[in-house]
């Protein structure tokens, strides 16, 4: 019996070997580990400032940046949208033909996808497409974002522990549809997204949240808040300073491979794109 099991258990590994081999099961992108950390002389535009131009700039906004070293990055930021019929993913493919990258970033983490059932459009907007570009044509692929344990790091030399978790928890749950905003849920992500070294035990139940909550935001309920292009109080700081803590690693890496030669190519949410131009184009040029 013993003896059936080890070989039962060692043909279905040999499958799913097999399904992530040929890109038949997607693994989400790996994360990318920069050198270095770069200064930058010029800052990234900050979300206060950005959203004074939100509804005013170009979608997709795409612009190019070209090295003295022969590297260049193409940056197309979108709206997160999972038509495939949307002309956005037009441009992309445009964009990606004719730059023929050699690294391709994205943002976020890409789940579960078994290509035989799911499109990578439907599934994972323009992530997922350049997901399936860069599989097709064999170019290194990773996400931009840093990892969880790294943005903490970041953050917590700022915030506090107890806020930070309240963040993160929040941050999914104000995503949910107001149908499935429920305590079970708020629960769920605060199990999940807490059980980091430098959060742990800062906060372990969704009833901590809802008292904080009712005392910082009384005029606002948590079940309901939409958080659109921001968040009340401490929590629209924690916001801000997190997508420009992101921003910062992702020009790190373009600026590292750039100075390689590499060509790459990046899709991120329409408001990135605008915010780190400047500097990426201080940087670089």
């Amino acid at each position: 019996m013993l003896r059936k099991i080890i070989k039962v258990s060692l043909l279905f590994a040999f499958v799913i070997f097999l399904l992530l081999y040929f890109d038949i099961i997607w693994r989400s992108p790996a994360y990318y580990k920069t050198e270095n950390q770069i200064e930058l002389a010029l800052p990234i535009m900050d979300m206060e400032t950005y959203m004074k131009m939100v509804n005013d700039h170009r979608r997709p906004y795409i612009y190019k940046v070209v090295s003295e070293s022969g590297g260049r990055v193409i940056i197309v930021g979108t709206d997160h949208i999972n038509d495939p019929k949307h002309s956005q993913f037009d441009s992309i493919r445009h964009y990606w033909e004719n730059n023929k990258p050699t690294v391709a970033l994205v943002e976020g983490r890409l789940g579960f996808f078994f290509s035989w059932v799911h499109d990578p459009i439907d599934k994972y907007g323009e992530s997922g497409l350049v997901t399936q570009l860069a599989k097709t044509d064999n170019v290194d692929l990773y996400t931009w974002e840093p990892s969880r344990e790294d943005e903490i790091e970041m953050l917590i030399k700022k915030h506090s522990a107890k806020k930070l978790a309240m963040f993160y928890s929040l941050r999914p749950f104000f995503q949910l549809p107001e149908n499935e905003r429920n305590e079970n849920n708020l629960q769920a992500l605060i199990e999940e997204r807490t059980d980091y070294e430098q959060l742990e035990n800062s906060i372990t139940k969704w009833q901590e949240i809802d008292s904080i909550w009712n005392v910082d935001f009384p005029e606002q309920n948590w079940r309901t808040f939409s958080s659109g292009y921001g968040y009340p109080g401490y929590l629209h700081d924690i916001w801000n300073d997190s997508n420009l803590a992101r921003d910062e690693h992702m020009i790190d890496i373009i600026y590292e491979k750039v100075n390689k030669g590499d060509v790459i190519f990046v899709t991120m949410g329409a408001s990135h794109a605008p915010r780190i131009e400047n500097t990426l184009k201080n940087l670089i040029n």
